[in-house]
C-alpha cells in the first residue's frame, strides 16, 4: 500500500511538472552516425607552456640524432672503414630518434599538438679526428640532458606531475648512463691514442661492442 501512493503522488507530481512547463531534461550527446553516443574520455591537455618545451625537445634529439647519424656515414666511408665507430654512432642516432618519437606520443596521449621544426645541419660532416668526436658527443649529451632538466622544471612549476615522471623515467635516468659511457670511451681513447693503431684498437672493441 506503501509503496502504490508513492507511486501515485510521482506520477501526480510529473503531471504537475509537465503541466506548468517546467520540466527540464538533461542534454544527450549527440548521436554518432551509427547510433552510438559520443563520449569526452580523452585526458585533460597539456599546458601550452610545457607543450611547447616538448616540442623544443623533440627537436633537440632530433639534431643529436641526425649529427650521429653524419657521424656514422663519415666512418663508414670506404676512404675511413671504421666500421666500429660507425656502428656506435648509428646506434646512438637510433637511440635519440626513438627519444623523439616517444615524445611526440606522449603529446598526443596528453591531448597536444606536435609540432616539427627545421633540423640545424650538424656543424661539419667530416670527423677524421677522433678526440674532437668523442668531444662533440659528450657535449651533445650534456645539452639533451640540461635541456630534458630544463623540461622537468618548467613542468614541476605547472604542478604537471605525470610530465616530471615520464621525463625522470623515460628520458633522465637513461641520460645518466649514456653521458658514463661516453666519458669511459674517452678514457678509453685517452689511453689508446698514445699506443700505435690506437685507433684501429678501439675500433675493432667497437665492432665486437655493436654487431652488424
Amino acid at each position: 500500500m506503501f509503496l502504490l501512493r508513492r507511486l501515485a503522488l510521482s506520477t501526480l507530481t510529473n503531471r504537475r511538472l509537465f503541466a506548468s512547463g517546467r520540466v527540464i531534461c538533461p542534454p544527450e550527446d549527440p548521436a554518432q552516425p551509427d547510433g552510438s553516443k559520443s563520449e569526452n574520455l580523452a585526458a585533460p591537455q597539456i599546458n601550452a607552456l610545457v607543450q611547447g618545451a616538448i616540442n623544443e625537445q623533440i627537436n633537440s634529439e632530433l639534431f643529436a640524432s641526425h649529427t650521429y647519424l653524419s657521424m656514422s656515414y663519415f666512418f663508414a666511408r670506404s676512404g675511413v672503414g671504421l666500421m666500429g665507430f660507425s656502428r656506435l654512432y648509428r646506434s646512438m642516432s637510433q637511440e635519440e630518434q626513438s627519444h623523439a618519437d616517444a615524445l611526440a606520443k606522449y603529446l598526443l596521449k596528453r591531448n597536444g599538438a606536435v609540432e616539427l621544426n627545421t633540423i640545424k645541419k650538424p656543424a661539419t660532416c667530416s670527423w677524421a679526428n677522433i678526440g674532437t668526436t668523442l668531444n662533440e658527443t659528450v657535449r651533445l649529451e650534456n645539452c639533451v640532458s640540461e635541456s630534458l632538466s630544463a623540461l622537468y622544471r618548467l613542468a614541476e612549476k605547472h604542478n604537471d606531475v605525470v610530465t616530471t615522471e615520464f621525463i625522470v623515467t623515460e628520458f633522465l635516468n637513461e641520460q645518466i648512463e649514456s653521458i658514463r659511457e661516453v666519458n669511459l670511451l674517452i678514457a678509453r681513447w685517452r689511453t689508446l691514442e698514445k699506443t700505435p693503431n690506437g685507433v684501429y684498437l678501439l675500433n675493432r672493441e667497437l665492432e665486437h661492442k655493436f654487431k652488424a
